[in-house]
Formats: C-alpha cells, sequence, structure tokens
C-alpha cells in the first residue's frame, strides 16, 4: 500500500513537472529572448514570431504588454529580442548584432525556414492602432 502511495505521489510530480517545463518555451505570451533564439530563427531550426528592438535602456515593457495579449489570444509566443541586451539582462554595445542587414529595429517578424516570410513596421503605429494590426497580421501568419 505504501509503496503504490509513493509511486502514485512520484507520477504526480513528474506529470506537474513536465507541464511546468513545456510552459517556459512554448508559452502563448510575449517573451524577451537571447541572441540564440534569433539565430535558430534565422537558421530555420525554429519558426515564429520575433520583434527586433533597438531600446538603449533595456526598457522594453511598453511592448511586451501589449504583445503578451495578442500571443495570449492567437495562442502563440512572440519572441522580443533587443539588441542592445544579446542576452536578455546585461546592457551592451549593439554593433555586434549580425542581422542587422535583415532584421530592423522596430519590426515585428515572421520567420518560417530560416527566411522572413512577413513584417510589420510597428513604429508607425498608434496606441488606438496598435493592438487590431498585430493582431491581424500575427492571425495571418500563425
Amino acid at each position: 500500500m505504501q509503496a503504490k502511495r509513493v509511486l502514485s505521489g512520484l507520477l504526480i510530480s513528474s506529470a506537474l513537472l513536465l507541464v511546468g517545463c513545456s510552459e517556459t518555451e512554448d508559452s502563448s505570451q510575449a517573451n524577451q529572448v537571447k541572441l540564440s533564439k534569433v539565430e535558430n530563427l534565422m537558421d530555420g531550426k525554429q519558426e515564429g514570431f520575433l520583434l527586433i528592438l533597438k531600446e538603449e535602456d533595456g526598457d522594453i515593457g511598453s511592448y511586451q504588454n501589449k504583445l503578451d495579449s495578442i500571443a495570449k489570444k492567437n495562442e502563440v509566443p512572440i519572441n522580443i529580442y533587443n539588441t542592445f541586451q544579446p542576452d536578455a539582462k546585461k546592457i551592451v554595445d549593439r554593433a555586434n548584432f549580425e542581422y542587422t542587414s535583415k532584421l530592423q529595429g522596430e519590426r515585428l517578424y515572421y520567420v518560417s525556414k530560416g527566411k522572413i516570410k512577413d513584417k510589420l513596421n510597428i513604429n508607425r503605429l498608434t496606441d488606438e492602432t496598435f493592438t487590431n494590426t498585430v493582431n491581424e497580421f500575427v492571425t495571418n501568419n500563425k
């Protein structure tokens, strides 16, 4: 009887751990990512949405909050990469961003098989048009 309880407890714990682990990478939210994620997208190892920012102070909060609700609504992750934070933490000189010629700041991209399939200049969107326009972009590309 005791062995069954232990085994049952282990199975439940394992299931919860697996659910928790799967949430981090595939979650339907906007997340700041490291340069390695951008490389995986551009090398064709992964596909998805990628917002490139050039925030010298590292403040991406206004974009992250808006994109988070859009990602949840569409059940897709949206990756946010700030060229000044290649490790998603420390502020650095962005001169080392090798994708500058392909990926411009203030643009939301949909990348598939290592190619940019669609892009949206979010810099020109107003607060009133941002949510609807980005939501339409995501819906059309997911």
